[in-house]
């Protein structure tokens, strides 16, 4: 069945409003610019203290690195490990629109299926290296108040987002998302394509 040319929810929702949704507000389904906002604060924390070490102790070749491997992470790996297995995939256009990867490129196809541990630890130890890189650069320079305001402001971004962000994040498959049961249960109601390729028919018939 075609879909209406009012739908206002996400693309992949078989709903065509928000109104009566038992998970609004619940999931990051739909998301507003200030969500995308909290992400992006969360971690200006941590930035500030890692590129004011690295450019201090004049780091710039371990700097140029660590700039090489985000733009093959943000650009091309992210994308396929973890974004094309969110609902967020399937929205219209080339670049990603999310609370947390707004304007990545969607290079890889689309995978409704549950990222494999394959996928999971090559995100989380991709996502490791690029977040722990500056520790040998600041134990070697000595620049132990900076480590430990870069480490901090690390485990505040990390503590905040799995307690505000993680418990509502839109791509049930990533290895730190904490969404709750019932909420699951809703959104593969909600998502017969995703319920199908995850094997949640048989909730969908309740």
């Amino acid at each position: 069945m075609a879909e209406s040319s009012d739908k206002i929810t996400a693309a992949a929702c078989s709903r065509q409003d928000c109104n009566g949704c038992e998970i609004q507000g619940k999931l990051l389904c739909v998301h507003t610019s200030r969500d995308l906002m909290d992400f992006f604060v969360l971690f200006m924390g941590w930035v500030i203290p890692f590129l004011s070490g690295m450019i201090i102790a004049e780091y710039w070749t371990g700097l140029a690195v660590w700039v090489a491997l985000a733009i093959i992470f943000f650009g091309y790996v992210e994308a396929l490990v973890l974004c094309r297995h969110c609902p967020h995939y399937m929205e219209d256009g080339f670049l990603l629109s999310c609370h947390a990867n707004w304007g990545l490129p969607k290079i890889p196809h689309l995978n409704p299926r549950p990222m494999n541990m394959a996928e999971k630890i090559v995100w989380l130890g991709y996502v490791a290296l690029l977040f722990l890189y500056y520790i040998p650069f600041f134990v070697i320079s000595g620049q132990w108040l900076l480590m430990i305001l870069t480490t901090s402001a690390l485990v505040v971004a990390g503590w905040t987002l799995w307690r505000t962000q993680c418990n509502r994040c839109y791509n049930l498959s990533c290895p730190i998302n904490c969404v709750p049961e019932d909420v699951r249960d809703v959104f593969f109601r909600n998502y017969p394509e995703y319920a199908r390729v995850w094997g949640k028919n048989d909730q969908n018939r309740t």
